[in-house]
C-alpha cells in the first residue's frame, strides 16, 4: 500500500473518528447528522449541476433510502446510549454481513483471515450487545444494528454507481434527498434546524472531509486495504468519547476493529 495512500486513510479516519464523537456529545445528534447530510449535499450541489448523474438515476432513490435509514438510526443510537457501544457496532456490522453473506449466498469460501475476521466480530458485538443490554441501552443496539444493515444496502448500491458517474455530484443528489426525506417523515420543526445549523455544518465538514479522502485513496490502494486500514476509527472514536464503559467494552471494541480489519482486508 502506497505511504499516499497509508497517509490519506490515516487523516480521514481521524476525521470519521473525530465527527462521529462531536456529535456524539450533541444535544440533537439525529438532527445534525441529518443536517450535516443536508449541508455537504448542498455544498457540493454545483458538481451536479455541471455533471449530472443522469447515467446512474436508478441508483439515486434505493441509495437515498438506505441513506435515510442509517442516519436516521445512527442518529437515534447515538442520543439513547453510549459511543462506545453504538459505534463499534454501527462500523461492524457492515464488514460481519458482507463476508457472511458472500461465504452463504456466493459460495465464496472465506480465506483462514477473514474466518478469524468473522468469528473475532461476531464475539465482539455479541460483547457488546451484551455490555449495552446489562447498562440498559437496549433501543441504542437495536437502532446501532439497523444502521448497520443499512451501510451495507447504500454501500453495494453506491459501489457500482460511482464508477459510472462523478462521485461528488451523485452523493450530493442522494444526500439531498436522503437528508429531506428524514427531515420531512420526523417532520423536524424549522426552529430545531435553525438550532442545529452550526452543529451541522461542522460535522458536515468533518464528514464530508473524511469522504474526499477516502475517493482519493481509492485510486492510490486497493479497495479492502483502504477499508481495512479505516477500521483504526472504531477504537479512535471511542478513546475520544472518553467514556468509561470498563475493560469489557473495549475488549469488544478490539475484536470488533480487529474482525473488521481481516474481513475486508
Amino acid at each position: 500500500m502506497a505511504f499516499t495512500a497509508v497517509v490519506v486513510v490515516l487523516v480521514s479516519t481521524i476525521l470519521h473518528a473525530l465527527w462521529n464523537a462531536q456529535i456524539h456529545k450533541m444535544d440533537n445528534p439525529d438532527i445534525v447528522i441529518t443536517l450535516s447530510y443536508l449541508i455537504f449535499g448542498l455544498a457540493c450541489f454545483p458538481i451536479a449541476i455541471l455533471d449530472p448523474p443522469t447515467e446512474v438515476i436508478k441508483f439515486l432513490i434505493p441509495s437515498a433510502a438506505a441513506q435515510a435509514i442509517y442516519m436516521w438510526m445512527l442518529g437515534t443510537a447515538y442520543r439513547e446510549g453510549s459511543l462506545g457501544v453504538a459505534y463499534p457496532i454501527s462500523r461492524g456490522t457492515a464488514p460481519l454481513l458482507i463476508g457472511a453473506g458472500g461465504w452463504i449466498f456466493l459460495n465464496e469460501v472465506p480465506s483462514i483471515l477473514t474466518g478469524v475476521g468473522l468469528l473475532a466480530l461476531v464475539a465482539g458485538l455479541l460483547t457488546l450487545a451484551g455490555l449495552g443490554q446489562k447498562i440498559g441501552e437496549k433501543k441504542s443496539v437495536f437502532t446501532a444494528l439497523i444502521s448497520g444493515f443499512a451501510t451495507v444496502g447504500y454501500s453495494l448500491i453506491d459501489a457500482g454507481a460511482v464508477d459510472q458517474t462523478n462521485p461528488l455530484g451523485y452523493f450530493s443528489i442522494v444526500a439531498i434527498i436522503s437528508a429531506t426525506t428524514v427531515i420531512s417523515c420526523r417532520r423536524i420543526s424549522l426552529i430545531d434546524i435553525r438550532q442545529a445549523i452550526p452543529s451541522g455544518m461542522l460535522i458536515g465538514a468533518l464528514q464530508g472531509g473524511s469522504y474526499v479522502l477516502i475517493l482519493l485513496a481509492f485510486r492510490w490502494a486497493q479497495a479492502g486495504q483502504v477499508a481495512g486500514l479505516r477500521q483504526l476509527s472504531i477504537p479512535l472514536g471511542v478513546l475520544l468519547a472518553g467514556e468509561a464503559l470498563g475493560r469489557r467494552s473495549w475488549w469488544g471494541v478490539g475484536l470488533v476493529a480487529a474482525g473488521a480489519a481481516l474481513v475486508v482486508w
